[in-house]
């Protein structure tokens, strides 16, 4: 038996076909963290409203928002579905797959408390950032009740995946 094969017979022991949903916890836990940390409210309150989306998106188009909503995507796509291969799974992801199984109500639930706490975070900077920087013009006034409307909306209207 070759190196290459023992590496290959460690790896498909060290993942099963059939992965466990336990294992999602220690990489939710890593990641919402990092979500969390990114998104809290003391590291928003630091950037502009022109970064925050409040006024105008940045250079390359991209609000915080957009990269909010964009980083919780992609924390979707790592799980798989409920009739997803396994198998093929972890041949196209090689080295990233990790074992992950497909999300409990109780993970999809963690990952929409932790997606709408980092929301309600935004939009508090967001409001935050346009009266310190006192735009009075009436696009800034409409932005500011936009805000207010989408704030005061968001419990109402939650995404649920």
């Amino acid at each position: 038996m070759s190196t290459d094969d023992v590496a290959k017979d460690t790896i498909d022991q060290t993942f099963s076909d059939n992965p466990d949903p336990s294992k999602n916890e220690g990489y939710l836990d890593k990641k919402l963290n990092v979500l969390q940390e990114r998104y809290s409210y003391e590291r928003l309150s630091d950037l502009s409203a022109r970064r925050l989306g409040a006024i105008d998106l940045d250079e390359e188009g991209m609000s915080e928002r957009d990269f909010l909503h964009q980083d919780f995507k992609e924390l979707y796509k790592r799980f798989p579905g409920e009739s997803s291969d396994h198998k093929r799974r972890r041949w196209a992801l090689g080295d990233d797959y990790q074992g992950l199984a497909p999300l409990t109500l109780e993970q999809k639930q963690r990952i929409h408390d932790c997606h709408h706490e980092c929301s309600r975070n935004l939009d508090r900077a967001r409001q935050d950032a346009l009266e310190r920087e006192d735009l009075a013009g009436p696009l800034s006034r409409f932005a500011t009740w936009l805000i207010d409307f989408v704030d005061a909306a968001t419990p109402v209207v939650s995404i649920q995946r």
